[in-house]
């Protein structure tokens, strides 16, 4: 067959095939319902720290001055800032589960002091200077560790300029033959439960009304904005929506944020002849290029290995993942074709967390009209960014205008990810792929 006519063809059937999923889209512009998500299992992180006091769930109406929907770092900065800023308000938190147990506790704690994509400027330092600071006047110590030396790994040698580190000096120096370059540069990291631990704490003292297992199923919008949980309904004049790539569920941002799933493997502690393999003294933090399906390494306090790796994306943007033996074996098979010297040191701890994603790699925040705010899908890096736009939302919210409000990109700046069924379909298999052809 000519080229011409291939290409032709080709194109021919790629619209055929698009039709069905045109059609299916359709079917399913409903309402969204609400995905009832399993119990979090307990990570790493939060399991190597004293266990948080626990809070009641809501099971009577209340009216507040402001609501915030989310118990993550998002949801506990801007309760903290709005109680802070005004203490004659009445502001309540609402968690779906124990506070803290999402993405925020989750995550690799790695604190980049500059916003993703965009390089370290006055705003980004402004932003990591105040978490700084909130540990600072809290007297929370959340293990900050600054100028760590981390990598950006290649599979594939990139297009543009050549890897600082490649061949044998690079397999020593990460224990690891599948990577063919390296970029060497510095990050900050901590850890990130006890930053958790430590905004429950700060938000107990300041006296916001903190609520676990009370989850928000529906949003009734007014001139005042009624919250419906399970057993109680909240009523407030401003409700701030922190729940990252839980938004979708809500019916919130749908077609903005995308869910990527991910699960966290943490080894035993290693043994002195192991740490030495693994190069984690000389390279403490490790990020894989490649966009959505990258994978993360780092080291603990404990010297255990910390592999955090893409499970997929699920159609309609669903928060649960059921990690069954297909599962663990495809993780175990990406981990040992990285790190094959890993195969016999046990895994001691592991679980599943998603991050919100948007087109543009920029957090979908500001007002979705006059009394209802976001700061949603922090792409993955949200660590100091979160607590900032947190902090940014709760100001707005007070009048306290600030010129880092400019960094507030509502839905009508984003760009969209089309498709609902169709885009499931576009991503996972892209993510497949990429598994396929790199491990």
């Amino acid at each position: 067959m000519k080229f011409r006519r291939w290409v032709r063809f080709a194109g021919a059937t790629s619209a055929a095939a698009a039709l069905p999923l045109v059609a299916i889209d359709r079917l399913h512009l409903r309402k969204p319902v609400i995905t009832a998500e399993p119990e979090r299992g307990t990570s790493f992180w939060m399991a190597t720290i004293p266990t948080p006091p626990r809070f009641p769930h809501l099971d009577e109406d209340i009216e507040v001055d402001v609501a915030v929907v989310g118990g993550g770092f998002t949801g506990m900065a801007t309760a903290y800032y709005l109680k802070t800023g005004d203490p004659s308000l009445r502001v309540v938190l609402l968690e779906a589960q124990r506070l803290g147990s999402g993405s925020s506790s989750r995550n690799s704690g790695g604190v980049s002091p500059r916003f993703r994509g965009h390089d370290p400027d006055d705003r980004s330092r402004h932003a990591y200077d105040l978490l700084k600071r909130f540990g600072e006047t809290e007297e929370i110590d959340f293990g900050l560790q600054e100028n760590v030396p981390a990598l950006y790994l290649h599979h594939r040698m990139p297009r543009a300029n050549a890897p600082k580190i490649t061949g044998e000096q690079l397999a020593r120096e990460i224990g690891s033959r599948y990577y063919v370059g390296a970029d060497a540069t510095s990050t900050n990291s901590l850890h990130p439960g006890k930053l958790v631990a430590g905004l429950i704490q700060a938000n107990a003292r300041v006296g916001v009304d903190l609520y676990e297992y009370s989850p928000v199923v529906e949003i009734e919008r007014g001139r005042t904005i009624t919250l419906i949980t399970p057993q109680g309904r909240v009523r407030a004049r401003d409700v701030v929506l922190a729940t990252n790539a839980y938004s979708p569920q809500l019916g919130i941002v749908p077609e903005i944020v995308l869910t990527i799933h991910h699960r966290v493997l943490v080894t035993r502690p290693l043994t002195p002849t192991e740490w030495e393999m693994s190069g984690l003294e000389r390279w403490p933090l490790r990020f894989e290029s490649g966009g959505y399906s990258t994978h993360t390494v780092r080291s603990t306090a404990d010297r255990r290995f910390f592999f955090r790796h893409v499970l997929g994306h699920r159609a309609f943007e669903a928060p649960d993942w059921e990690i069954d033996s297909r599962a663990r074996k495809a993780g175990q098979r990406e981990l040992l074709r990285r790190y094959p010297w890993l195969e016999d040191v046990p895994i001691e701890f592991e679980w599943h967390g998603i991050t919100g994603r948007t087109r543009d790699w920029w957090p979908v925040s500001g007002q979705l009209d006059e009394h209802l705010y976001l700061a949603v899908g922090f792409n993955g890096s949200g660590v100091m960014p979160t607590h900032f736009f947190g902090y940014l939302l709760a100001n707005r919210i007070l009048g306290n205008e600030l010129p880092e409000h400019a960094l507030l990109r509502p839905p009508e700046m984003h760009r969209r990810i089309p498709g609902k069924l169709s885009r499931h379909l576009v991503f996972q298999g892209w993510i497949n792929f990429r598994k396929l052809r790199d491990g």
